[in-house]
């Protein structure tokens, strides 16, 4: 699920809702909105638009849930694999 995978990366870049209203203009409230557990909002078109934006080698995999690597598109998996091996 799209939303799902908006909160997958938010959680790995370890974003806070200031943090992300400070990258992208989106108020903090509506980025809490989408966490929160009780009557959680759906991503919207603002918040997607935002986070393709601003971190743009995720784009494939948030609309669809796949990668491609060699063009540079990759998923949170991908990019916490590569940090390992860069400190191995």
């Amino acid at each position: 699920m799209l939303k799902d995978r908006i909160i997958q990366l938010i959680d790995f870049l370890g974003e806070s809702p200031k943090s992300l209203e400070e990258k992208t203009g989106i108020d903090r409230a509506k980025w809490s909105n989408i966490k929160r557990k009780t009557n959680p909002i759906r991503a919207t078109e603002e918040h997607i638009e935002a986070i393709l934006k601003t971190w743009p080698e995720y784009a494939y995999w948030v609309a669809t849930g796949k990668t491609i690597p060699e063009a540079g598109q990759i998923s949170p998996e991908i990019e916490e694999t590569r940090q390992k091996l860069k400190r191995a």
